[in-house]
């Protein structure tokens, strides 16, 4: 029920933010791209992205922040499958997961996972090295918290162990960036527009993400709501604007 709660509102969103009146100014057509205005809703172009209104922007309580650099206690994500649940008497789960070499040099029997707002805490038993020959990639056997005992076996989890500190380096917020099919993006500001912008994701911690490639600091993306932006992108993408009434 909460979902569908969820999935309602942000659908009323994308219909305030992508069905308004629109103001045009000079011809879009042209060879100078003219400018563009919007009283009520948002324009969308694929060369310059989504046209915000200030009413609309508002409503939606659309925020942006600057793209900076900073050292970050960057973290490593590790991916594991339960292959036994917790029980009444030990409401700690086992999960395999099997990472790179390189990857698994950062980790050691013993190493402990914090409980982070979407991982859960956890430590590595042990390393086999010959987990898989034939691609070189090393199985991390771990120890899961699960004091409700919500996983189940088959169940997929995500730890973040810790892997030190970084030089300064590009940064967003975590909010800021979303993952698709097509990879990792944000909404960076272009002029008067926000424009989907893909971006090499690197290291992370609980705030910020590393931004590899894509992004120079002092540039402006957006900070919230990065999904209801994109929704409504693929709502102009994939249905024009043929539930607006034109006025």
């Amino acid at each position: 029920m909460k979902t569908q709660c969820l999935w309602l509102l942000a659908l009323m969103l994308v219909t305030a933010a992508g069905c308004g009146r629109k103001e045009r100014t000079g011809n879009d057509s042209s060879a100078g791209g003219a400018e563009q205005t919007v009283e009520i809703g948002v324009l969308y172009s694929p060369k310059t992205g989504l046209l915000v209104s200030p009413e609309t922007a508002k409503f939606i309580g659309l925020e942006t922040v600057e793209v900076s650099e900073r050292v970050i206690s960057a973290t490593q994500r590790v991916a594991a499958r339960v292959f036994r649940a917790g029980t009444a008497n030990e409401p700690r789960a086992l999960a395999s997961a099997f990472v790179s070499a390189a990857d698994a040099a950062t980790l050691r029997p013993g190493l402990s996972a914090p409980a982070t707002p979407d991982s859960p805490a956890a430590e590595v038993i042990r390393l086999e090295r010959n987990g898989d020959l034939q691609t070189g990639m090393v199985e991390a056997i771990l120890r899961v918290n699960d004091p409700q005992m919500t996983l189940k076996d088959g169940d997929f989890v995500t730890v973040r162990f810790a892997s030190g500190s970084t030089n300064a380096v590009t940064v967003v917020p975590r909010a800021a960036l979303f993952h698709t099919t097509e990879g990792d993006f944000v909404y960076a500001v272009n002029g008067e527009s926000f424009l989907r912008t893909a971006v090499k994701r690197g290291r992370e911690d609980s705030e910020f993400v590393e931004v590899a490639d894509g992004l120079f600091a002092g540039d402006n993306v957006v900070m919230r709501p990065v999904m209801t932006l994109w929704m409504t992108e693929l709502h102009n993408v994939n249905g024009g604007d043929a539930c607006c009434l034109k006025i």
